[in-house]
């Protein structure tokens, strides 16, 4: 994390000076840590859903320097998109997901897609 502040003066000819000084600003141009998804706190290869409810739980997900604001979740047909249960927010890393309103299907392989939201100091 950087502070970077700017000061800006300038002189007239008759060697008047005026001094202006900045606001702050970070920058932070690195994203967060990438974590793990537990399914019912377990960490397994291959992951059996056999209830009504998936029980998610997000680990070792951060950012040094900006901070999470919440997590984004959903459930695709593939790895990089949210199209069976688009993407909703939770300020928590304790997520229930549940299936009877959604259009999941017994048999297929579906994939859980998080979003990791930082913070805006």
């Amino acid at each position: 994390m950087t502070y970077t502040y700017y000061l800006l003066q300038g002189k007239d000819y008759a060697n008047n000076k005026r001094s202006v000084t900045s606001e702050e600003f970070i920058v932070d141009s690195s994203p967060p840590v990438d974590g793990i998804i537990l399914f019912d706190g377990l960490d397994r290869a291959t992951h059996y859903i056999q209830d009504t409810t998936i029980r998610l739980r997000l680990e070792r997900f951060y950012d040094n320097h900006s901070g999470i604001a919440h997590y984004k979740v959903g459930v695709g047909s593939t790895p990089d998109m949210a199209d069976v249960i688009l993407l909703f927010s939770h300020q928590s890393n304790l997520i229930d997901i549940l299936l009877a309103s959604t259009r999941i299907v017994d048999g297929y392989t579906y994939f859980v897609i998080v979003q990791v939201i930082m913070t805006c100091t």
